[in-house]
């Protein structure tokens, strides 16, 4: 009986001790965007992408949740380490030098939207000569959203009217009321708006052939937090297995990600 006794005081301590030897997992917050189907609240798995970083850091042991807000607003606050990142982005010099990027992960075909019957067409090919692709329309206007990276060429002419817009949404209606003559956007990203959207399932845009473009993305992590230091080569290491193992392709096909 005192055995019993001994052994049941003991218990407390017990677990205790366990769940000491039980480390707490590693938790990030990242800053997104309603961006779909990449990420979106309303999404399944909050879109493709969500779905690909939170599964990679999960392979090693890091949980991740995701907050949505306007873009301006998550690299502003991923930038000074509120948040341990930012992600979907695309990598260009400019944001190496204020994040720390990720391994990439696939994406999709980006490029020019115009009003179906328009004669609008580049004059050389853009996958051999972008900056001359470019040039040849400079005369139209060119619809973009705010904060936006776009592609480096595109994004260096100074040659170019651009109006910016304030979502992917907005610069397509834009294109639509003939507002401006073309919209730059991710080809997924459109072609679900122009699937979802009332005011753009009727409006007849296609994209200018063939993409200029098929950028990877990556999570932006931040330099100024310390579990983005922690985080980014766990969720590395995972992100190598689900290249390897399919789970991206699958992610791709589950989200339509891929050409009809």
């Amino acid at each position: 009986m005192r055995a019993f006794f001994l052994f049941a005081a003991l218990l407390p301590l017990l677990a205790s001790a366990s769940d000491a030897a039980t480390p707490e997992p590693l938790r990030v917050r990242l800053a997104t965007l309603e961006w779909p189907p990449y990420v979106g609240a309303e999404l399944p798995g909050q879109g493709y992408a969500a779905e690909v970083v939170r599964a990679a850091c999960a392979r090693r042991g890091v949980e991740v949740q995701f907050e949505l807000m306007p873009w301006a607003r998550a690299l502003m606050l991923g930038l000074r380490g509120d948040y341990a990142g930012v992600m979907p982005e695309y990598r260009n010099t400019r944001r190496e030098a204020e994040f720390a990027f990720s391994a990439s992960f696939p994406g999709g075909p980006i490029g020019l939207y115009r009003r179906r019957g328009e004669p609008i067409a580049y004059a050389v090919d853009p996958l051999t000569d972008l900056d001359g692709a470019l040039r040849s329309i400079a005369r139209y206007r060119i619809g973009v959203v705010r904060d936006y990276i776009n592609n480096p060429t595109f994004d260096r002419a100074d040659y170019l009217t651009r109006e910016e817009a304030a979502s992917d949404r907005v610069n397509l209606r834009k294109l639509a009321h003939g507002r401006v003559e073309l919209a730059f956007a991710d080809r997924w990203v459109a072609e679900y708006l122009l699937r979802t959207d009332p005011l753009l399932r009727t409006a007849g845009l296609e994209m200018l052939q063939p993409p200029i473009e098929e950028p990877a993305l990556y999570v932006a992590w931040s330099r100024q937090s310390d579990s983005a230091a922690a985080a980014r080569p766990a969720c590395d290491e995972g992100l190598a297995e689900l290249l390897r193992d399919g789970t991206i392709d699958e992610l791709r096909k589950r989200h339509g990600l891929v050409p009809p």
